[in-house]
């Protein structure tokens, strides 16, 4: 555990003498404040205060941002006036010693009115802690009987790690350290997290002393805000095993953005009606009261008489009802165009749950509001009084409806009310709630709906998915702290990312400017599945850290990191120079050994300065730990090799190989000593064959290869086998020449005169020729059709793969013109071959049974 040494690391801890002092310090420890602002959270009067800091600058403690004197200056902390505190933390947390084995217990460190210094063995990331109102016994099942709990907010942002026994302040521990196993360090070497926090009720009785070790008991744990009734409404939860907090039955709520409305709209009850822009994930248009028009047309001509306003609210109606030709003023109609454009009304009680004003005008939004609390009192509503509506809109509402949740601007101030606000510390779905007697604490809004899982449709999923190199599980889809970093956040913000790290990873990442993702994954890689790595791009990452992040990644991210790395390199070769690392050949890590491996594939971009280097570091870099896939690296290291150390080059490459059974490597090197005649191609190393290598380099082996295949069980299941052009393969001439490295080439063999027989007897045993189709083994089912045409020298029907495929068995005088378009339709590699004419014809292909 190492230890952070400050200016005065070499003196003891000391206390803050003065109460008055100490309150004023930490106060600025968590933001710089006026002196009207530090009176009112320290309780002190102004005078008191005013002398305090004066004090304080004399010892140059805090500063200020303008002259001391001067009205409405922010006073902060100097750097002295940080080591004061740290110091005295250091110094009081050496009562929580001896430190019990308990990885998930407390200790109060001391407590100042609603104040609380506390420590815990372990990182404290929740937004709250249960502190309970005297000491009891944690060993006996019955100490903690009468014992109060009472919640406090945690205060995250200040944070610190300190020795209790030596008052040093220290790094947080690493993970070779780890803080969940007690193991981890001696008793003297145990660090604590110091951290603050604020009792949400003010004034709670605690008389448990400084040192007092407890576990919370957030089950018990009572907090002041309204408990269930009807007519509250539910909000969510302080802890996640704390009792729900309700509001009353009118809550304010000034929480902005997409996300945010919508959680707001998912807590809603069913019966409420909502008038507002909230998102409707059905986009249906509303139907609008036509009685609203009698408020509507007050506000489009205020200075019109009553009874000329009633004959105009008639003729509109009447228009709109298509009742009667009424004559209704030109201005009128122009005036309602511009407000509710294209909308829909109904003479009759609305009988939907909700009017979306997205649409709207400012005066169709107000009539409607009006209309609302007028004649629907008695319906519970959630109204959204956007900025540019009149504020006395919002007191009529808090006045005439018996329960509503009003949406409004965070820059309206009503006292007496219950709030829900955007938490300045914590991302939604937290939330700041305060109660009407201005009592205030984080809230997690919750559903409060069973069955909800999310508001945003399987359509609007998908295209947040597009957006992303990941893909989300059912969880994450409906995780709105992920949908909301997706859709508000993706790669621009990265304050708010910083803000939800501990709490939401994924989403930091995501919110995180594509720069400055690789820098944060290093932190939080041990919380997240390794599927988000995806998230770094090679291109906006430092050059020389590429073979840090291939130390992390999995077999399907490096076949994405290849492509990128090649579509870099062709386009500024140099950065060669960059990604390589600096690490001799003998001790290459395995992303080390990726970017060795990648250099050498495209060794035909880079500049012929860095060919000795291939030559001398790259090659036995990259055989030091090769990736699984790594045949096309031995293609091309084998061209930037010298011809007189072939053979000592792939001597190493098999010693390699021999190493890591996991690396293709592997494959090609054995498949080499069955062609040398050192082994045996048996049926499952032929199923591997086939999977791993290239199809020119065993053609010469792949009518063995399939007659081994078509002999395991359930051998059509064997992946890639319907996929391989077999009559591409094995309908060859004898003696064509095949390139297999670390061989001098191989010959083809041509066909087999019996190879038709053995098919045709082995597929019949175990299936029948006719499951062939069924089972989209099409490449064989042309092999046997092409046999058999040619066996009985006749022309070939069109084949499944390639409508020409049948005349590969057929003698080249009997080929047709081969120069039309249908050539050029099928299978690739049958089109090649029958390009360039190569096909075999054997006579007696099928022997006589």
């Amino acid at each position: 555990m190492a230890e952070i040494k400050s200016l005065n690391s070499g003196d003891k801890p000391r206390r803050i003498r003065g109460l008055h002092r100490r309150r004023v310090l930490f106060a600025l420890s968590r933001s710089d404040l006026t002196v009207a602002q530090i009176s009112r959270q320290t309780g002190l009067r102004m005078p008191h205060v005013s002398a305090e800091l004066k004090r304080l600058r004399n010892e140059e403690m805090v500063s200020s941002t303008a002259d001391p004197g001067t009205r409405g200056s922010s006073i902060y902390l100097t750097h002295r006036g940080r080591e004061a505190i740290i110091s005295d933390e250091a110094h009081r947390v050496q009562s929580c010693t001896p430190i019990p084995p308990s990885s998930n217990a407390v200790c109060m460190v001391s407590r100042d009115r609603d104040q609380l210094l506390l420590a815990s063995t372990l990182p404290f990331n929740q937004a709250s802690i249960a502190i309970p109102d005297r000491p009891f016994s944690n060993m006996d099942s019955s100490g903690s009987e009468g014992v109060v709990w009472t919640l406090a907010e945690v205060e995250n942002k200040i944070s610190r790690w300190i020795n209790p026994h030596t008052g040093k302040l220290c790094a947080e521990p690493s993970a070779s350290g780890d803080p969940n196993k007690i193991e981890s360090f001696s008793e003297v070497n145990r660090p604590l997290c110091i951290f603050h926090a604020r009792i949400i009720e003010s004034g709670r009785p605690i008389s448990i002393t400084p040192g007092t070790w407890f576990t919370p008991r957030f089950d018990l744990a009572i907090h002041p805000f309204s408990s269930y009734s009807e007519s509250n409404i539910r909000l969510g939860t302080i802890h996640p095993n704390s009792a729900p907090v309700y509001s009353p039955e009118i809550l304010l709520v000034d929480i902005e953005g997409r996300m945010g409305r919508s959680l707001i709209s998912r807590n809603t009850p069913d019966e409420f009606l909502i008038i507002g822009r909230i998102q409707d994930n059905k986009n249906h248009q509303s139907v609008f009261p036509l009685d609203a028009l009698d408020n509507w047309i007050r506000l489009a001509h205020p200075r019109t008489n009553s009874s000329e306003l009633r004959r105009r609210t008639q003729a509109l109606k009447d228009r709109i009802l298509f009742r009667r030709r009424s004559r209704v003023p030109e201005e009128t109609l122009r005036r309602f165009r511009l407000d509710w454009g294209d909308s829909l009304f109904e003479n009759k009680d609305i009988d939907t749950n909700r009017l979306n004003t997205s649409n709207l005008g400012l005066r169709a939004r107000h009539c409607l509001i009006e209309w609302a609390i007028q004649t629907n009192t008695h319906i519970p509503m959630l109204i959204e009084i956007e900025e540019d509506l009149p504020e006395y809109l919002i007191h009529d509402c808090m006045r005439y409806l018996d329960r509503g949740i009003i949406l409004i601007h965070p820059s309206v101030d009503i006292s007496g009310v219950a709030r829900l606000s955007t938490d300045p510390t914590r991302p939604l779905p937290w939330a700041r709630y305060s109660d009407p007697a201005g009592l205030s604490s984080p809230v997690r809004i919750d559903d409060g709906k069973p069955n909800t899982v999310s508001t945003i449709p399987m359509d609007e999923i998908d295209s947040i998915q597009s957006k992303l190199e990941v893909q989300l599980d059912s969880l994450e889809s409906s995780d709105p702290i992920i949908l909301e970093s997706i859709t508000e956040m993706l790669g621009r913000n990265e304050d708010w990312a910083n803000s939800i790290e501990a709490e939401h990873p994924e989403a930091s990442l995501i919110a995180t400017p594509p720069g400055l993702r690789w820098h944060r994954w290093k932190r939080i890689r041990d919380k997240v599945h390794i599927k988000w790595l995806a998230m770094i791009r090679l291109e906006d990452m430092p050059e020389y850290e590429v073979h840090e992040l291939m130390n992390q990644t999995t077999p399907d991210l490096q076949t994405a990191y290849s492509e990128q790395f090649s579509q870099i390199i062709s386009e500024n070769p140099d950065f060669a120079f960059d990604v390589r690392p600096m690490t001799p050949s003998e001790s290459s890590s395995p992303g080390s050994s990726w970017v060795a491996s990648r250099l050498l594939t495209f060794a035909n971009h880079l500049s012929r300065d860095m060919v000795e280097d291939l030559k001398s570091w790259a090659i036995p870099a990259w055989l030091q730990n090769p990736p699984n896939v790594s045949l096309d690296t031995l293609s091309a290291a084998m061209k930037v090799q010298d011809l007189e150390n072939l053979d000592e080059f792939f001597n190493e490459v098999h010693k390699s190989a021999s190493r890591h059974p996991n690396s293709d490597l592997s494959t090609w090197s054995r498949f080499v000593r069955i062609t040398q005649g050192r082994g045996r191609l048996t049926p499952s190393f032929s199923s591997v064959v086939i999977q791993h290598l290239p199809m020119e380099w065993y053609a010469p082996f792949s009518e063995q290869l399939l007659l081994n295949i078509i002999k395991m069980e359930d051998w059509w299941d064997q992946p890639k086998l319907s996929s391989i052009p077999w009559a591409a393969l094995i309908l060859r001439p004898k003696g064509e020449y095949h390139p297999l490295p670390g061989t001098d080439g191989l010959e083809h063999p041509g066909p087999s005169n019996d190879l038709l027989q053995r098919l045709e007897d082995a597929i019949q045993s175990e299936m029948g020729l006719e499951s062939l189709e069924d089972l989209q083994l099409i490449h064989i089912s042309d092999l046997l059709m092409a046999l058999e045409k040619a066996s009985s020298e006749s022309p070939p029907v069109d084949g499944k793969s390639h409508k020409m495929v049948g005349w590969l068995a057929q003698p080249l005088d009997k080929w047709p013109d081969m120069a039309h378009i249908e050539t050029m339709q099928g299978n690739s590699m049958v089109t090649a071959r029958l390009l360039m004419g190569r096909s075999r014809y054997a006579t007696d292909i099928r022997t006589d049974s």
